[in-house]
Order: structure tokens, then sequence, then C-alpha cells
């Protein structure tokens, strides 16, 4: 039977043909005039009464007037967004995204004082309100947000926060994006640009992989002084709203960070001593890595390795998606059509294109509610796994395109939560089919990669930006000394398990540049953790026999935005993440990978 093939680039014409289609444009004329007539309604709020029947329904037409505005400006935002990843230079892109932005910005404005309301009322005349159905939308966001109430500014500032992020805060991210569309590298003797160049990282010929990595950092080189300015703006921008925030109590940006990610610093302090802890096993995978290839010990152009031999095939897309679809079904038959479903709908973007941006991701339309993946695909193992984990993300979004706005939209802290058991399952079935030690060799060194990955990599990556934003606080950090950061976190976790580290990692690592949010990294982290140690529960709960079970790995997904992840934890799993138990559970997943890795080949 010939084996489908499915499109790999984005099918997305339904939503609207082009970014300069008449359609688009109507939409975009539609919310700005919609958007004008929110503002104007607004303006009546000072003359509403009082009374909660009277306020009740002043809301809910504020409510239904703002959804329709927010969708097409998601919709137009993430469509641009798609177009400048498959093009990071296209000017129309870019054009379009900054409207789509600023139309966004606008709702918000428009919104906060709705907001500050919502925010500052009394709680027994809050929780009245949340008690409607439509309103009560928004009880978990509302309620999570009323927490930092003496953080807020009065409505005036926070509306010229908004308006002066868009062209402020964001733009600097927006830069950062800008310049991986305009470095151009030759490698082999070839152009290329960053993507295409990462790719080689993982290429089984160390030359190649060693004239990438060393590529990719030159190209960096030339433009660290612009990182270095985006990543003490950014920086810079945080902590002065902190400190205009805080006036009554002043919260650092790691309890920000808490916030955003919706757990308790209790929890993040425990997780990062348990990894402290285990740092060891990533380092051993590393030594083992080495091994298998014959060298005393890795460096950083190593760091994306495939293992000897069976790596060497290249795996065509539609194997990829096969590979995928059926590890998914062995757990949830409706998650590995899924899968295949994306593939043939042309929902993921994998071919290359000159000026692509580099990595991957998973982002979603408002309305129809549908996910997409991008990534650059290049056939290695590497990339089935990347693509698996992307895939998670968009079966999360699906799970929850029934829900409220609000209730899809969930912390990155449980976001990777489903994308990382979605790599475990690929893995598990890989290894357990695999019918050579070459094979199994393949699966277990992703495992082991995995391990060195999350228990070290990332939180190296931590570690610096703690650094960055303390040294932030006292003035401007150089590019010297963020690669001297850089050399200092990477020494305190890879100890001597590289040949030398990577200064240039703060500049080539796009998470550090990322407008929206600091301290992108550590969810990662958790999501590792987190995922496993739900993996391990549900997975032996169904070996037993127990029906149900992907149902209930479905309802986890479906809470994660109407639940902290204390809240999430107890109901669903009743353990306490806050303690070190439940990550010792899952790190002794890792060092039983890892010591399965070392019996492969010995």
């Amino acid at each position: 039977m010939q084996q489908r093939v499915y499109p790999q680039q984005w099918q997305n014409d339904h939503i609207y043909p082009s970014l300069d289609s008449c359609v688009l444009k109507a939409d975009m004329s539609l919310a700005r005039a919609s958007l004008a007539e929110l503002s104007g309604f607004i303006e009546g709020l000072a003359q509403v009464p009082r009374t909660p029947g009277a306020l009740q329904d002043f809301l809910r037409e504020v409510r239904l007037r703002a959804r329709r505005i927010r969708d097409i400006g998601w919709n137009i935002a993430v469509l641009a967004a798609c177009k400048g990843s498959q093009d990071a230079r296209d000017p129309l892109a870019k054009q379009v995204a900054s409207r789509a932005r600023a139309l966004n910005a606008d709702l918000f404005k428009t919104l906060a004082p709705i907001e500050d309301l919502m925010l500052g009322l009394p709680a027994p005349e809050f929780e009245q309100l949340m008690a409607d159905p439509l309103l009560g939308e928004e009880g978990y966001r509302l309620r999570h947000e009323r927490r930092l109430q003496d953080q807020r500014l009065p409505v005036e500032a926070e509306q010229l926060v908004i308006g002066l992020g868009t062209d402020g805060l964001h733009a600097w991210g927006n830069l950062y994006n800008d310049l991986v569309g305009k470095i151009r590298l030759v490698i082999a003797g070839r152009e290329m640009g960053l993507a295409e160049a990462s790719n080689l990282l993982s290429s089984p010929d160390r030359a190649l992989r060693k004239e990438a990595f060393d590529a990719i950092s030159a190209g960096w080189e030339g433009e660290q002084e612009t990182v270095a300015a985006i990543l003490n703006a950014l920086n810079g921008w945080r902590l002065e709203l902190s400190r205009q925030r805080g006036k009554h109590r002043r919260l650092d940006a790691l309890d920000v960070s808490c916030h955003q990610s919706h757990i308790e610093r209790a929890t993040l302090d425990t997780l990062m001593a348990e990894t402290w802890q285990a740092r060891h096993l990533g380092q051993r995978a590393l030594g083992l890595m080495a091994g298998h290839l014959g060298l005393e010990v890795l460096g950083p152009e190593d760091l994306f390795v495939p293992p000897p031999a069976a790596s060497r095939r290249e795996i065509p897309f539609e194997e990829a998606v096969d590979i995928i679809a059926l590890a998914f079904a062995r757990f949830d038959p409706e998650m590995g059509d899924f899968a295949r479903m994306m593939a043939e709908r042309g929902w993921i973007d994998a071919a290359p294109t000159p000026n692509r941006r580099t990595g991957a991701y998973c982002t979603k339309f408002a309305e129809p509610v549908e996910p997409r993946v991008f990534i650059t695909y290049a056939g290695t193992m590497d990339n089935v796994i990347t693509l698996a984990h992307e895939l998670g993300h968009a079966w999360h979004n699906w799970l929850i395109r029934d829900l409220p706005m609000s209730q899809r939209s969930y912390p990155m802290t449980l976001a990777e939560t489903a994308s990382i058991f979605a790599e475990t399952l690929v893995r598990s079935a890989l290894y357990e089919q695999a019918r050579s030690a070459e094979e199994r060799l393949a699966i277990a060194w992703a495992d082991a990669d995995g391990a060195a990955t999350f228990l070290v990599n990332i939180p190296a990556r931590f570690d610096f930006e703690r650094a960055l934003v303390a040294e932030r606080e006292q003035g401007y950090v150089s590019s010297a000394r963020l690669k001297g950061l850089t050399d200092e976190a990477w020494g305190r976790w890879y100890e001597q398990s590289l040949d030398r580290y990577h200064p240039l990692f703060w500049a080539a690592k796009a998470h550090f540049s990322i407008a929206g949010f600091g301290f992108y990294n550590y969810p990662y982290l958790f999501g590792y953790l987190f995922s496993l140690g739900v993996y391990q529960q549900l997975m032996s709960r169904q070996a037993a026999g127990e029906e149900g079970v992907a149902k209930a790995y479905r309802a986890l997904l479906r809470d994660t935005g109407r639940m902290s992840a204390e809240e999430l934890v107890e109901r669903h799993l009743g353990q306490d993440i806050r303690e070190p138990a439940f990550w010792q559970g899952s790190l002794a997943l890792v060092e039983a990978a890892v010591a399965r890795f070392a019996q492969c080949g010995s």
C-alpha cells in the first residue's frame, strides 16, 4: 500500500485567503469600528447603578461585544506570525502583525476599567457576579489576578503600560525575530539561514556539526551587542514595572514568574532543589553519549548529536507522522487519529523555506479553534521527537476547544505536561518495538538526551537568567558580562561533562528574548518531571486493566486553564508538588532511563 503524502505547508486559506485579502481588511475594519463602539459603551460605566442586576447586565454586554473583537485580533495575529515564521523577512507579515498587536493592545486598554473594577470588588459582590454563567467563565482567571490586586496601578497607568508595550517591550522581542531571519551563514560551501543551520547540529558528521556550531556562533557574535541591548531592555522594563507596582509590596522577578506560571514559590524552590541533587544523572548521560561516539567528553557542538549508525537513516515526514500516530493510539485511539488529522489537513508546517525562523512551536486560531504546528523537518530522530512534542501541545488545544477563551489559556508549566507526555509515549513505543540493538540504542539515546537537557541545560538557563536579572537591577549588563554569566551557570551544572561551554548561548537561544515572559525556561523542567509522574501513574493504571485512563488524562488537561498546578495535582493525582516526594518519584524514572542507556551496547 502506497504511503499517503501529506502537505508540509500550512493550509490556512479558510481562515483568511492571504494577509492582504479583502476579507482580512474588512474584519480589521469591523473590529476597529466595534472597538470604538465598545469604548463609548464602557465610558458609561460610572453611570451604571451599583445594584447586582444592573452591573451584571452591563458586564455581560461588555463581554459579548469584546469577544468578536478579540477573536478577530487573535486570528490575524496568529496568521501574521505563521507567515513570519515561514519567512522572517516578509514585510507584509511584519506590518499585519503590528496592526494586530495594536488592535489587541487597544482592546486591553479599553477593557482596563472593567478589569480594574472586577479585581477591586469586595469579595461578596464579586462572587455574586461570578455566579452568572457568562461572567463566571472568567472566574478562575479573575480570582488568580485578585491575589495581586495590591500590584495594580491606576487605570490610566495600566492603559499606558499596555499602550507603550506594543512599540516598546514587544518591539524588542520582534527585533530578535528579525535578527533570526537576517543572519545568513555559509556552511559546507552553501549559504543558508539559521533554521537550516541549526538542523545540522544533529548531523552524525562531527566535522559538519563543528562547522555549523562555529558558523552559528560567529553569526551571533556579529549581533551580540544588539542582543545584549534586547536583553537589557526587556529585563529593565520588567524591573521598572515591578518597582512601580510594588509601592505596597515589592515582588521579585521570580514571584512574578511563579504567578504567571500558576505555581507557588515553594513548588519552584522544591523543584530546583531536587533537580540540583539529581544533576549527576544528566552529566552521566552526556558521558555515556561521549563513550558511544568514541570521545572522552562532548563539546557544545555535540549537544544534539544523534546516536551512531542507526541515526543515519533519514525518516520521511510521512513515516514520522505514522510513528507518532501509532504511539499515541496505543494510549488513546482518538489521540492517534488526531495526529493524522493534523497532517492531513495541512495544520503542520514542516518544509524548509528561505529566511525561516528557528525552533518549533504550536499555536492556535481562536475561531475556528484549530491548532497549528511549526517545525523545520529534516528527517532526524530528534525531529520526530520534536514533532511529537508539538503535536502533544496541539492535542491539548484540541481537547479544550469547546471551553471559553479564558479557560483555553493555561500556564507554560502545565502546557509542557502535554507535550512531554506525548514525547514519552513515542519514545516508549519505539523502544518496545525496536528490532535491533541499534534501534534500541537510538531510543535510549533520546531518553538520555532528555535527561541531559532537562536536568542540566534547563537549570543552567534558569541560573543564568536569575543572575542576569540581579545584575540588570544594578545597571546595564554588557555582552562580555553576559558571556561570563553563561560560563558561570554552565560551569555549575555541566561541571566536567563538556570540554568547554557555549558563551554565546544567551544570544543564540530565543527564549531569553521573548517579550511576554521572564524565566521562560524552568516550565520545561517542570513539565518534564511532572509529565513523567503523570505518565507513570496513568500507564500503571492502564497496565492493571483499569478503564477510562485516557479519559482521566483528558480531564486533567481540560482543567489546566482553570486550576493552579498545585490544585490540579491534588485533584487528579492526589499528591502535593510542594513536597520533594513527587519530584523524587519522577527523578527515579529518569535514573532508570539513564541506567537502561548504560546497558545499551555494553
